[in-house]
């Protein structure tokens, strides 16, 4: 393998800002070494803490649970686009202009689509309620687009890819087989292609898991 590893994972802690109504997590110590020789914890959390992917049986009631998703849809050349400059929800105009603009050269083979916005640490979202301020959500134009291209995946470093409490382009993706990962951290990742590789936990029969996610720069293989 050649090329930097980049790990883009917002990890799970306490401190991992949750969708709102969403579960908070629990992390206890259930024994320890200096008592039981081991240390073992229990972890409490709600399937769509951290980074996450979500599966279509988290909006449909006899969608795909997330251990049965195609580990191949979530592997690929994937193009990391820089719209951190914006304040708005991203509309297709915009989401389309700049990706042209930025990829236009290099599209062949790209299937997965990650949207960077003006985010520039997910720390910076522990007190922010992204339900409400829709931080640089996707418009649904924009979520017909992203279906219109073929793309096997879409992943945004905001908590949700709609804007407010809308599910429209959660609906779209999933009946279009196109997973949604959320809540990555791209804030120091240039744009640019990479290498991209996701694996959710094999959380039988949910509706979401939190996943490791990394990109590759350069040669692979």
């Amino acid at each position: 393998m050649h090329g930097r590893i980049l790990d883009i994972t917002v990890g799970v802690s306490m401190d991992t800002p949750v969708f709102p109504g969403d579960p908070e997590t629990l992390i206890e110590a259930v024994s320890s070494i200096r008592s039981e020789g081991y240390a073992v914890s229990r972890v409490t959390f709600g399937t769509h803490t951290g980074t996450h992917v979500d599966a279509p049986a988290h909006i449909f009631e006899k969608g795909l649970s997330v251990d049965r998703l195609p580990l191949s849809s979530m592997m690929g050349k994937a193009f990391v686009l820089d719209l951190s400059d914006g304040t708005a929800g991203i509309s297709q105009r915009e989401l389309r202009a700049a990706f042209m603009n930025s990829c236009a050269g290099n599209a062949t083979g790209v299937d997965i689509l990650l949207v960077k916005t003006r985010r520039v640490s997910n720390s910076m979202c522990q007190n922010t309620n992204d339900h409400d301020t829709g931080v640089r959500g996707l418009m649904p134009d924009a979520g017909v687009w992203v279906v219109e291209q073929g793309f096997k995946l879409i992943g945004t470093d905001t908590l949700s890819v709609d804007v407010g409490a809308s599910l429209d382009n959660h609906r779209l993706f999933l009946e279009n087989n196109v997973v949604i990962l959320e809540n990555i951290n791209v804030s120091e990742v240039a744009e640019g292609l990479y290498h991209f590789v996701c694996l959710p936990l094999k959380l039988e029969g949910c509706d979401a898991a939190p996943a490791r996610v990394v990109l590759i720069e350069g040669e692979f293989f």
